[in-house]
């Protein structure tokens, strides 16, 4: 058996136990109590952050746009931005996992938040830029939480 194939097999034995024991689970009733084994311990604030990162994503792309019409105005929005949508991918993906590294890097995060939205708040006629201050507050707000 070449190496392909046994890779192969296997990730369609793997696939097909997974599939049998959920099917199991659901029959017998244990599919909610399956759920309950691990529950996520920060939902809002991952929601908060994924939340976060979107908005911020759309605000770089902002400013990126105004950087092509060579108006550089926002270059502070677009730093503060980029800071913001690294750190709460950070912070999302330990959120997900229920880290113990949450709490600490929440701390960091909803100043981030802080800093980004101080700079959301001097365009307030720019959709993408109200979008992300609230967004920035609510995961301010979610972070202090921890």
């Amino acid at each position: 058996m070449q190496r392909r194939e046994f890779i192969a097999v296997g990730t369609a034995a793997v696939a097909t136990a997974g599939q049998a024991f959920a099917q199991a689970a659901a029959q017998t009733g244990n599919a909610a109590k399956m759920e309950d084994m691990h529950p996520a311990l920060y939902k809002d604030l991952e929601k908060a952050t994924v939340e976060c990162v979107a908005t911020g994503n759309d605000c770089v792309r902002h400013c990126l746009g105004m950087f092509a019409m060579k108006d550089t105005s926002m270059t502070e929005c677009a730093d503060a931005s980029l800071q913001l949508v690294a750190a709460c991918n950070a912070l999302a993906t330990l959120a997900a996992l229920n880290s113990s590294h949450v709490g600490a890097l929440a701390k960091t995060v909803a100043t981030i938040c802080e800093d980004c939205k101080k700079q959301c708040d001097k365009f307030p006629k720019i959709a993408e830029c109200v979008a992300c201050g609230k967004a920035c507050q609510k995961c301010a707000d979610e972070c202090r939480k921890v």
